[in-house]
């Protein structure tokens, strides 16, 4: 991405980018997908490119179809292949994310999905409690992989509100109402090897603040 900036709009000065990654690969965290919206927004800025968020959106498609998303932040409702980014009112909640140290590959994620149905389509545009948390790649992922199917089981089982399978995996995340019961559960899949975090949602607004600085 950086080099096609480069390469199309000719800025007078380089760049290098060291990049220090504190979470897993192929998690389904959008780590590379956030990595590369803010190098996008970066050089931007640096290079005073001057492009709108709009011409922002259509570089990043390029590239990745949910990188648009991270050059918004907060809770947004995406459609097409993903990069039709809308915004809806922020969703704030508290989660364990665990990592059973095992990397998928998105395509893989992807082939994996059983045919849709009209089932499965999920109305979300007022989200009460936890029962709106869905993802349509977990099922194969579970069939696929038995250990994202037994972090889940457990996360339910150690008292999780709701657990579900973050992107296209591996990483999962359980939502606590009970702090003490997160902690538990964190110290037991610590206890077994697995990465965790304790993390919260940000809202779109602090997230946009993180450019101004």
């Amino acid at each position: 991405m950086a080099q096609y900036l480069l390469d199309e709009f000719k800025p007078d000065q380089g760049v290098d980018i060291h990049l220090t990654k504190r979470i897993p690969l192929a998690a389904g965290l959008g780590g590379g997908s956030s990595n590369a919206a803010i190098t996008l927004r970066a050089l931007n800025s640096l290079w005073n490119l001057q492009l709108s968020i709009a011409e922002l959106e259509l570089v990043s498609a390029r590239f990745g179809s949910d990188i648009p998303f991270f050059l918004h932040g907060g809770t947004a409702w995406a459609t097409h292949k993903g990069e039709l980014v809308q915004p809806r009112p922020d969703v704030q909640m508290e989660l364990l994310l665990v990592n059973p140290n095992i990397g998928i590959a998105s395509a893989e994620a992807y082939a994996l999905v059983p045919d849709a149905s009209g089932s499965d389509r999920q109305h979300l545009e007022q989200p009460i409690g936890h029962k709106w948390l869905f993802n349509r790649l977990e099922p194969g992922i579970r069939q696929a992989y038995p250990a994202v199917d037994r972090l889940l089981s457990y996360l339910h089982e150690a008292g999780a509100d709701a657990a579900i399978m973050s992107g296209s995996g591996s990483t999962c995340f359980g939502v606590f109402e009970d702090a003490a019961k997160m902690q538990a559960c964190k110290d037991f899949f610590d206890q077994v090897g697995y990465w965790t975090k304790i993390v919260r949602t940000v809202s779109r607004k602090e997230y946009q603040s993180e450019f101004e600085a």
